[in-house]
């Protein structure tokens, strides 16, 4: 009797298990990505260098979930969780390295990178949460090194900005494809965030639009910018980034141009940085690619330049070896050159 029961509750189980399939889908998924790597950094006279074991070297490690249920009627519900991992140490976060005295990353949020639900249809796609920036969803997908924290050259804006990041408490659209043009939108809510006499108001909202047909592909973003994570900050942000890339079959060209004027509350005039990139990846065997990046950012008292060069070697459809180079100068007025050059070999695989 007691294995009957048993039999007739798994076949039970069994019965809900397809029946919620069929209506309703869950995901796990990741990336992890792991490297040995050598760094040296250079002012002046002054230098040090560095061997460590770090992730995130070439594409970002994370984990995720997703899913999506059918409502009928031509609308989906949806839900993305992503959290960024640190390979070498376990941890649920990751931090950006700071190899050139750039700013880093160092999210305490376990889903740092997407804590969102949303809903689909003929009309698009309307999310809700913790969201992955149009800065940087833009930056990626015109970039040979695509969301690398080292090595693709649009770090060179977005990292020192913060507007590369995650956007907290906001409402994204995306349209459904319209003969390839799409457009989208962010805002992030101020909520709390409510300036003063020597502060803006927090929240920060952006639009995009991308278009793409055959070879080539088009983008543009352009952003208002206080905080995104709803507090009252000194200084506010207005800053674009254009994208377009052709897919000439023995190579891929990318090159990008932005801009980002920095004002201050209550102080006359703005800080303009101006960034520009150019790159392209070259199969040059059937699992084998080189990827080359240069990219340039400059404002009234520095520049800071960086080459990014890498050989990804595809083993499997998810899995992959590569070894990359990146060389970064950074000319300050008044201090002396900085200089940084790192080297890493790297193991990656998607699930």
């Amino acid at each position: 009797m007691f294995v009957k029961k048993n039999l007739i509750a798994v076949a039970a189980l069994a019965t809900l298990a397809v029946s919620a399939q069929a209506q309703s889908s869950v995901t796990l998924y990741g990336n992890l990505d792991v490297s040995g790597a050598y760094v040296k950094n250079k002012q002046g006279d002054q230098s040090q260098s560095t061997t460590a074991v770090e992730s995130s070297i070439l594409t970002e490690s994370y984990l995720g979930l997703k899913g999506v249920e059918d409502l009928g009627g031509g609308l989906k519900a949806m839900f993305k969780l992503e959290s960024s991992l640190a390979v070498d140490t376990g941890n649920a976060s990751t931090t950006f390295y700071d190899l050139d005295e750039r700013d880093g990353l160092d999210s305490k949020n376990f889903w740092d990178k997407n804590a969102l639900v949303g809903v689909s249809g003929d009309f698009g796609t309307v999310t809700l949460g913790n969201q992955e920036s149009l800065f940087k969803l833009q930056a990626a997908a015109f970039n040979p090194f695509g969301t690398s924290r080292l090595l693709a050259t649009s770090q060179l804006l977005l990292t020192a900005s913060g507007l590369g990041g995650s956007w907290q408490n906001t409402v994204g659209y995306t349209s459904a494809n319209l003969s390839g043009l799409t457009v989208s939108a962010q805002h992030s809510a101020k909520e709390g965030g409510r300036g003063d006499a020597t502060k803006y108001n927090g929240g920060a909202t952006a639009v995009a639009a991308n278009y793409g047909v055959g070879p080539l592909a088009l983008s543009a973003v352009y952003g208002d910018v206080r905080s995104t994570n709803a507090t009252a900050q000194e200084t506010r942000q207005k800053a674009y980034l254009l994208g377009a890339s052709y897919d000439f079959g023995a190579v891929k060209a990318f090159a990008q141009y932005g801009r980002d004027k920095v004002q201050q509350k209550g102080v006359p005039g703005d800080d303009t940085a101006k960034f520009f990139q150019l790159g392209a990846v070259v199969p040059v065997t059937q699992a084998g690619t080189v990827h080359a990046a240069f990219g340039q950012v400059k404002d009234e008292e520095s520049k800071i330049r960086q080459i990014s060069l890498t050989y990804n070697h595809s083993l499997t459809k998810r899995s992959g070896v590569y070894a990359g180079f990146t060389y970064i100068k950074d000319e300050i007025s008044g201090e002396p050159d900085g200089k940084t050059t790192a080297l890493a070999v790297g193991l990656r695989h998607a699930f």
